[in-house]
């Protein structure tokens, strides 16, 4: 588990809440050590007494038994979008992050897609494999999921797998064999939106293939939620996906009146969700519970579901001699040294007939740009290595801040991808370039950051902020 500097982001925080932060329960540091020893209890219990069944997904952030949904891997693997459909809800969820109250266009990743065409044309230019329908309530403007969810059928020729989110409240079984009908692979229900009512979910069962519950672990349905895992298990359904409630202004209110414990993170969240998440696996375990349920937890939420976005923007703006790291930054690696030393290198790759678009030499001919494909077949002596990175953002119109690709969906709908840089260089030299490239670049199978002597801690801290995941449940702070 990754311990981080938190001053920066206490400050944030308390500004953003700042009307209500000393009315919060936040986590005090005494409390934080208990906390922390209770969930090792857990997730040693989860695991020391139950061979089979439980695991980890994504850098230890994903815990499940038994298996996972294909959405949850597409939304992992960094291949999804989430389309909200909607900004309007029937539902008045406790724990709803805004307000729902404008039905609005259908967006995502801050872009709008009135025209479902140009949506289809999105996920292809950017390969996407798997999209849901969120809101608000999808059904409630169940003719617009409809018109999207047949346009993706017939303009996406590559395998896309389609699901979608609902309270339940407008479901009905000609609208589920239509949405069947035109391709919906799966749904997932938020039962506790209406006090656990089955009655919707079972209507999808034998109906759409795949049949999910989606819901917070909230702490006071505690008993509730286990008696409904049994339920939801003898009624054949294929997963069970627990979250992580978060705060946010608009439902701190509520929060504060429960009376939950407040963690600081890159977003609010409550302390008591994840306990009961875990509390509740350790039951189905304990059952022989055969449903499959993970724990959607914030951290694997805010890493994994932002690198994927930054993955797809990096890969169409990135140069052929930039690579993109795991969580989705361009990475830019040069060799600088004397002339002599790097016409050489310049020489050597000639001479082997590597793809010259794999690196470009500078004009003044005393630094070299190179693919993380050419790594060995370079020689480091005498040169120093220098690695940039570089995030990206998507926009609808160029702001004219930062370089900018223009990304062409068909011929009346383009969106803009934005490059800023966010590290212009960490320099390497001697043995701290293999080590580097040991640790980042082409890491072994029994790797471990441990073995990273010569690279100052508040180096390698800084590469990982580029580089990887952090890796385990947050800590909790």
């Amino acid at each position: 588990m990754i311990k981080i500097d938190t001053p920066e982001r206490f400050c944030k925080i308390r500004q953003e809440y700042s009307d209500s932060y000393e009315s919060m329960n936040w986590l005090t540091p005494e409390k934080a050590d208990a906390a922390t020893r209770l969930r090792e209890d857990l997730i040693n219990a989860i695991f020391n007494t139950h061979v089979a069944g439980p695991g980890w997904q994504f850098s230890e952030t994903k815990l499940f038994t038994h298996a996972i949904s294909p959405g949850c891997t597409l939304c992992g693997n960094g291949d999804w979008s989430c389309l909200f459909i909607n900004g309007i809800c029937n539902a008045q969820c406790f724990y709803c992050p805004s307000a729902q109250k404008e039905k609005g266009q259908p967006m995502t990743s801050s872009l709008e897609f009135s025209n479902p065409h140009d949506y289809a044309d999105y996920v292809k230019k950017f390969n996407i494999k798997g999209v849901s329908f969120s809101g608000g309530e999808p059904f409630m403007t169940f003719d617009r999921v409809l018109f999207f969810l047949k346009t993706l059928r017939s303009r996406v020729s590559h395998p896309l797998y389609i699901w979608m989110y609902t309270n339940g409240l407008l479901v009905t079984e000609d609208k589920l064999k239509i949405l069947r009908d035109h391709g919906l692979n799966e749904i997932r229900f938020d039962i506790s939106a209406n006090h656990y009512n089955l009655e919707a979910l079972k209507k999808a069962l034998g109906t759409i293939p795949c049949v999910t519950v989606e819901i917070p672990a909230i702490p006071e349905d505690m008993e509730k939620t286990r008696q409904v895992i049994k339920e939801l298990n003898a009624a054949g359904v294929n997963y069970l996906n627990l979250h992580q409630l978060r705060c946010t202004p608009f439902n701190k209110t509520r929060f504060i009146q429960k009376a939950y414990t407040f963690l600081h993170g890159p977003k609010v969240t409550i302390l008591e969700t994840e306990l009961a998440a875990l509390e509740l696996i350790r039951y189905s375990l304990d059952q022989n519970i055969t449903l499959p349920i993970n724990y959607c937890s914030f951290t694997y939420r805010h890493q994994f579901q932002g690198a994927g976005a930054q993955r797809r923007n990096a890969l169409q703006i990135k140069a052929a001699h930039e690579d993109v790291t795991p969580i989705g930054h361009i990475r830019t690696m040069s060799v600088c040294g004397g002339e002599k030393q790097i016409s050489a290198i310049h020489q050597h790759l000639l001479s082997l007939a590597c793809d010259t678009t794999l690196w470009r030499l500078s004009n003044a001919c005393d630094q070299l740009f190179f693919s993380e494909n050419l790594w060995p077949l370079l020689d480091f002596s005498n040169v120093r290595l220098k690695v940039a990175y570089s995030g990206t953002s998507l926009k609808t119109a160029v702001s004219f801040r930062h370089p900018f690709k223009e990304v062409a969906l068909n011929k009346k709908k383009k969106v803009v991808i934005e490059r800023q840089i966010q590290q212009p260089g960490l320099w390497f030299e001697g043995e701290q370039i293999r080590q580097f490239g040991h640790g980042f670049i082409q890491p072994g199978t029994h790797f471990s950051l441990d073995t990273l002597e010569s690279l100052p801690q508040n180096l390698i801290s800084d590469i990982r902020a580029f580089e990887s995941f952090n890796p385990g449940l947050a800590p909790y702070c």
